[in-house]
């Protein structure tokens, strides 16, 4: 049955990021600061995916521009294959793991890992320890080198206001394989003297999302386009973006709704493959085409229509050209797109005439 626009959403795109999380956090999971990280002392935890599950730690601590910062992860037992990765800024309180990610490792084999970066900025960044979902738990102790300590993960000054705003757009629409661009606008106040840097998370992770300018020069104040491109599979759905901008110690977000929509492939009678005759042995030449929103993706078969048990090799465009025929046979196609499906009718090749014998030797 066609379905009109959004009539397609389903509730299991709406299950937490953090139900699927590896080493990386999902932008849901939520920042529970475990302490703050001094160079040269380590600091030391469990984490592990058995219930009660921990899947993440979360440190901070402050670097400069251009001086090289070394993250060292040891594991002290259990079965984990410990991981480190840098965002940057100060999450809010309550807030989730949507802040820029500076660097991070992808250590599945060793028992322990090495990061180093070299921040462009300065400022207190969040570090979280992470393992892969499915390693039960385990110790690790945790060194940093390069950066400076601080008295606590939040800001050490409270400031009169926010110091940073983010004004975003209303709703945004996008149909099949499109892009958009619309403008964030990044506010900063009075006195306010810090780079920030913008991040945006929430959709696929097919769909592309590019800032014509990812990081504002200080004071952090300007209107940067953001751009939205979806991909062949990006589900449609209706989906939230939130854009996170961070500087200095200050950290703002704001989301807006983004609908994503599109229309199952439909193939009118006019576009069915057209049963035919050719002659004994000859190929025969079958096409189709599809209303809807593109693109799609074609799998003809053999048999009647439904039956997928002998799916053709190459048999992937609107066009499929048979091997010679030489009995009845018979013919179908599935066109689908990111929304659903459509079946052909069946198309029945019959041959006709007789092919002549081979001259003997």
């Amino acid at each position: 049955m066609r379905m009109g626009r959004l009539g397609f959403v389903v509730a299991a795109l709406f299950v937490p990021v953090v139900a699927l999380a590896t080493h990386v956090p999902g932008s849901s999971e939520v920042i529970t600061y475990d302490g703050t990280l001094a160079p040269g002392t380590p600091a030391t935890g469990t984490i592990g995916w058995q219930a009660p599950s921990d899947g993440y730690d979360w440190y901070c601590f402050d670097v400069t521009t251009g001086t090289p910062v070394s993250l060292t992860i040891t594991r002290t037992s259990g079965d984990i294959f410990p991981n480190l990765g840098v965002m940057r800024g100060l999450a809010e309180v309550g807030g989730t793991a949507s802040l820029p990610i500076v660097t991070e490792s992808s250590n599945s084999t060793e028992t322990n890992a090495t990061l180093t970066f070299t921040p462009d900025f300065s400022g207190p960044v969040t570090m979280w320890v992470s393992t892969f979902l499915g390693e039960l738990n385990g110790g690790f102790s945790v060194t940093m080198t390069g950066g400076t300590g601080r008295a606590a993960c939040s800001s050490v000054v409270t400031p009169t206001g926010p110091q940073i705003s983010v004004e975003v757009p209303g709703e945004v629409f996008l149909t099949g394989i499109s892009s958009i661009t619309v403008p964030i606008t990044v506010k900063t106040a009075a006195g306010f003297d810090n780079d920030v840097a913008l991040n945006a998370t929430g959709l696929p992770d097919d769909v592309q999302l590019t800032f014509s300018k990812p990081v504002i020069p200080k004071p952090g104040s300007d209107i940067v386009n953001l751009t939205i491109k979806t991909g062949s599979n990006t589900f449609p759905a209706n989906y939230s973006l939130l854009v996170v901008a961070t500087g200095g110690e200050a950290t703002a977000s704001n989301s807006f709704p983004v609908t994503v929509y599109c229309d199952p492939p439909l193939i009118l009678a006019t576009n069915q493959p057209k049963s035919q005759t050719v002659t004994r042995g000859s190929v025969a030449r079958l096409e189709t085409a599809s209303t809807g929103t593109g693109p799609f993706k074609y799998q003809w078969f053999a048999g009647n229509t439904g039956q997928t048990r002998f799916p053709l090799a190459g048999g992937t465009d609107k066009t499929f050209t048979t091997s010679g025929i030489n009995d009845v046979s018979y013919y179908w196609v599935r066109v689908s797109n990111a929304c659903g499906s459509a079946d052909s009718q069946t198309a029945t090749v019959t041959p006709i005439g007789s092919v002549a014998p081979k001259k003997k030797r």
